[in-house]
């Protein structure tokens, strides 16, 4: 049943050469040095009552567990045959470093290491995101990773885990360890965020405001939240334009819309649109943020007049923006935006659908200029 799932042992030999290959990951990267990434230390961690054998053994566990992921950010990095055995070989039942990387987040006794848990949630993350690009059929199931973490971990001991890494990700005072809890929840799929919604996006948001330097890894979690849809998309958008992260949140949006691959741009454009789409969504951006929106949406848009849902998806931002500040409606550009949109209106060569968008979104968009000019 397992092999029918895409599992295969891999050689020994492949595996001491730690080496995995996924082209798709090939974009993602990973902390090499956890001490730098995650700014922790064996010398702060656990209240001096912790055993000095149980904390040689915390020690050891640490340095294991960064040599995976050592060895899989080079992996990620390599691109080889024998890298694939080895990772399947990792994502073998049979095959015991996921369960052990799972079964150190449960084990009561090494809960006050807070380096050693910071790592294993990293390594228990990456061999999931793998799993889940390298696996058949892994990227059509969003709660994929879920059903990798019961399949390779066993049912009791994934239900404990998944409990216990929802506890961190939203109670737990170090924001390293939450951040690394939160983003092993995205893994795991909208099965994993769905139940403590209201308490994730809160503490999400707090995230990046207590650590603006994961924020490319934390728009992740928010971009997947509103794929996902249902409570935690609501929740997302209401939460961001209130809340201090939420402007930090825009500003990340920003930089995937400026230059992210075509799947995240649209993402990113449509979170956007629902925040400002918002009674407050003024909150969302800086004047200059918005502005900067502006630009972007001016040049995407001539871009996508041959994609309708891409276009459609652009307009609405366009529309929202242009409703929510009146830095855009009078930005030096705001003419050229019109322009963009009569030509692509009057093009016959045009798609029939684009067209309508375009008359619409003129319409709304002289509406609305109308409407401040009047103060209504």
């Amino acid at each position: 049943r397992k092999a029918s799932r895409g599992y295969a042992a891999a050689p020994a030999a492949a595996c001491r050469r730690a080496a995995l290959n996924s082209r798709s990951m090939a974009a993602t990267e990973f902390a090499v040095d956890g001490r730098s990434l995650l700014g922790l230390s064996m010398a702060s961690d656990g209240p001096p009552s912790v055993p000095v054998e149980l904390q040689l053994k915390a020690e050891q566990k640490y340095e294991a567990v960064q040599q995976v992921i050592v060895n899989l950010e080079q992996a990620i990095r390599r691109d080889g045959e024998p890298d694939r055995r080895w990772l399947r070989g990792l994502l073998n039942p049979k095959e015991q470093c996921f369960r052990t990387l799972v079964a150190l987040l449960v084990e009561p006794k090494y809960e006050v290491f807070v380096h050693l848990q910071c790592v294993a949630l990293r390594a228990v993350q990456m061999l999931l995101r793998v799993a889940v690009n390298i696996l058949p059929g892994g990227l059509a199931d969003p709660n994929t990773g879920m059903r990798i973490l019961r399949d390779l971990a066993g049912q009791k001991l994934a239900t404990e885990a998944y409990h216990q890494v929802s506890r961190v990700a939203v109670g737990h005072v170090e924001p390293l360890l939450a951040c690394n809890a939160m983003l092993v929840l995205a893994e795991l799929g909208p099965e994993a965020l769905e139940v403590s919604a209201a308490s994730v996006v809160p503490r999400l948001l707090d995230l990046f405001v207590a650590l603006p330097d994961r924020a490319d890894e934390l728009v992740e979690v928010a971009l997947r939240m509103h794929a996902w849809g249902k409570e935690p998309r609501k929740l997302l958008l209401e939460q961001s334009v209130l809340h201090a992260g939420g402007r930090l949140l825009g500003e990340v949006l920003l930089q995937v819309i400026n230059r992210g691959d075509a799947a995240r741009v649209m993402r990113a454009v449509k979170v956007l649109s629902g925040c400002l789409s918002l009674p407050n969504g003024e909150l969302l951006l800086y004047t200059n943020d918005a502005k900067i929106l502006m630009e972007i949406l001016l040049r995407e848009l001539p871009n996508h007049a041959e994609d309708e849902a891409a276009f459609a998806c652009h307009a609405d931002c366009l529309r929202a923006l242009s409703l929510r500040y009146q830095a855009a409606r009078q930005h030096s550009r705001w003419n050229e935006v019109l322009q963009v949109l009569t030509d692509l209106r009057d093009d016959e060569l045009v798609l029939g659908s684009v067209r309508t968008k375009c008359r619409e979104t003129i319409s709304a968009l002289q509406g609305e200029t109308e409407m401040a000019k009047y103060g209504a």
